[in-house]
């Protein structure tokens, strides 16, 4: 139709100098899922004219009738406020928080579970109210710190919980920042609304993160063991949603805790549609809200041990109809499992971009078990050169970019290469080597299209930036502050292809280390010891000379040495040992002669 050969904007965004038109997929996807959908009726409004019927079985289920426990701590008034009696329940395990908890126990955690529109961040908005109604009784003041992804993922929490706070008759002030509310004020409380990587620092009575899907899981238990009260609301399916495995990997050691009682609430009941509603259907599967990867058997297990892996090169033209969304929906559901954050934007892109490619490993009976997302970039337009070095922007690129940028060698810029998106294998066979024989036919391919680099971009942790590097990519970058969601900074590593870049790399991993080793003491002094270490010793060169003698006169001399037999301290001496412990870091490859754990001490 014409709709689906139109260019929207969203394509738009999508294009690249070096591609500047879009793949015209995804309408189409959307077309073709619409037509298949049962109870789902198209009318042209331009032609007046019904291009779909569909018949609908008629259904019997009845929404289920609202009462109110008899037995309750909160204002029955607040109870009154919900509209299915999945709220009523979630509103009332809210009251175990009341009570502080008891030895043993020295936490109490509320998880509440559900699929998108089942009105959960409502329900906890006037369980909130119901805390601070009761609280501000036995403390001077209530202090309650709210996180998600972003701040407009807790405005209908924020609504609910002004809503309640006036039917008990508690004043308040309401603080915005672009046009969302950011704190509610009283006299004696607080509801208040921080980023994911700044609540642990925040000192508050009780911890709600919303969408909690959407931050990294070591996170979410940071979250969970700093604070005695906290309450996590996670979407199973939906836009926020990352299936059940985020679920019961979040929830395993919470559950597992001997200290903390824990209490858990699946909400079932739809508010936006009555249970089963064929428009709730459509919209997962067009969207594949509801995505997950088939489960593995015994049979499966057998050819992974043999490594009997199919490697898949996608075609998105044929990828994205009936006929392969069984495939589509597996790989897809590996990715949301795999990582923390996924929208439909990612589904649309992967259709839609014309510079991202699709790869997998498939078994021999064609189950999906591992997935990769491509972007190809560079080589820089000449016209773009100039003013990228200057700071000027340019779409995609995001790898020649940020070199070009940081490195200041043009010859960057002349560079092509694959930028990998997204790499993930499905959550129940990871640590088997499956990531790693994915990459290595990746960097095959890469370097039969004749590539010079094959790279990636990631929040770091100590066991993602070890992956990348065993696997022989060299870390060049680091982003000068943390994302404020997963609370890590970003790095690009690069695996060098041909000889050019491998002389490339060598210069920009010389100065990269040489900008950590000069300010890990100030822009960097929060990053983990072990992740600098890796860092740090990221680069091993051959025929090295001779160790050389750190610079020292003959005064400062003295000082270490009477520091080392034990008559000074540390503080007198902190300026020599920095001289040292730069002159190793900045010689390691010469004169090694520590173990990690030792250099680990130094930074």
């Amino acid at each position: 139709s014409e709709w689906s050969e139109r260019k929207n904007l969203f394509q738009i965004s999508l294009t690249t100098p070096q591609y500047p038109e879009p793949r015209k997929i995804f309408v189409k996807w959307f077309q073709s899922i619409t037509l298949d959908s049962e109870g789902v009726y198209i009318y042209d409004v331009d032609e007046e004219a019904i291009i779909k019927m569909s018949s609908l079985a008629s259904s019997n289920l009845r929404k289920e009738i609202i009462e109110i426990p008899k037995e309750i701590r909160f204002p029955v008034k607040l109870y009154e406020l919900a509209l299915t009696q999945d709220q009523i329940r979630a509103i009332n395990l809210l009251e175990n928080l009341i009570n502080p908890p008891r030895k043993p126990m020295t936490r109490t955690t509320v998880i509440l579970i559900a699929d998108r529109g089942r009105g959960k961040s409502c329900a906890i908005g006037i369980g909130l109210a119901g805390l601070i109604y009761t609280l501000i009784n036995v403390k001077n003041r209530v202090r309650i710190g709210v996180t998600a992804p972003t701040l407009s993922n807790v405005q209908s929490l924020m609504l609910l919980a002004m809503k309640a706070l006036e039917v008990l008759g508690l004043n308040y002030n309401i603080i915005k920042k672009n046009g969302m509310v950011l704190e509610i004020k009283g006299d004696k409380f607080s509801i208040e609304y921080w980023e994911p990587a700044i609540l642990n620092k925040i000192n508050v009575d009780i911890a709600v993160v919303d969408e909690a899907a959407g931050i990294p899981v070591p996170l979410l238990h940071s979250i969970w063991l700093n604070f005695k009260r906290t309450i996590f609301a996670t979407t199973i399916h939906g836009y926020e949603g990352a299936g059940r495995g985020f679920s019961i990997r979040f929830m395993k050691r919470i559950k597992e805790d001997k200290e903390t009682n824990l209490y858990i609430y699946e909400m079932e009941e739809p508010i936006r549609y009555g249970k089963g509603d064929p428009v709730e259907k459509w919209q997962f599967r067009v969207l594949l809200l509801d995505a997950e990867p088939e489960n593995i058997t015994e049979e499966d297990l057998k050819y992974i041990e043999k490594q009997e892996f199919n490697y898949v090169v996608f075609d998105p033209y044929t990828l994205f109809t009936l006929d392969n969304e069984k495939i589509l929906r597996s790989l897809f559901g590996i990715y949301v499992l795999a990582h923390y954050r996924n929208e439909p934007d990612d589904l649309a892109m992967m259709a839609d971009a014309p510079h991202h490619s699709i790869r997998a490993l498939s078994l021999p009976n064609g189950k999906i078990v591992a997935a990769a997302q491509l972007a190809e970039e560079g080589p820089i337009p000449n016209e773009y050169i100039d003013s990228l070095i200057r700071g000027g922007k340019i779409p995609g690129n995001i790898i020649p970019d940020r070199l070009l940028k940081h490195g200041r060698i043009r010859e960057i810029s002349y560079g092509k290469g694959w930028r990998i998106v997204r790499i993930a294998v499905h959550p129940d066979i990871q640590n088997k080597g499956i990531g790693t024989y994915l990459l290595t036919k990746l960097v095959e391919e890469a370097r039969d299209k004749g590539y010079d680099w094959i790279g990636s971009g990631f929040g770091v942790t100590e066991k993602l930036l070890n992956f990348w590097i065993k696997n022989g990519f060299t870390p060049l970058h680091i982003s000068p502050d943390r994302n404020p969601v997963s609370a890590e900074y970003t790095i690009l590593v690069i695996k060098p292809l041909t000889d050019l870049w491998r002389d490339i790399v060598k210069i920009l991993n010389k100065e990269f280390r040489i900008k950590i080793i000069e300010s890990i003491h100030d822009t960097y002094r929060d990053l983990e010891a072990e992740v600098a270490q890796m860092l740090l010793s990221s680069y091993e060169e051959s025929n090295i000379n001779q160790c050389s003698t750190p610079s020292l006169t003959p005064i400062q001399l003295e000082r270490i040495i009477s520091y080392i037999e034990g008559y000074m301290t540390y503080e007198s001496c902190s300026d020599v040992i920095t001289i040292l412990v730069k002159h190793y870091w900045r010689n390691r490859e010469k004169c090694k002669i520590l173990n990690k754990d030792e250099e680990i001490l130094t930074i």
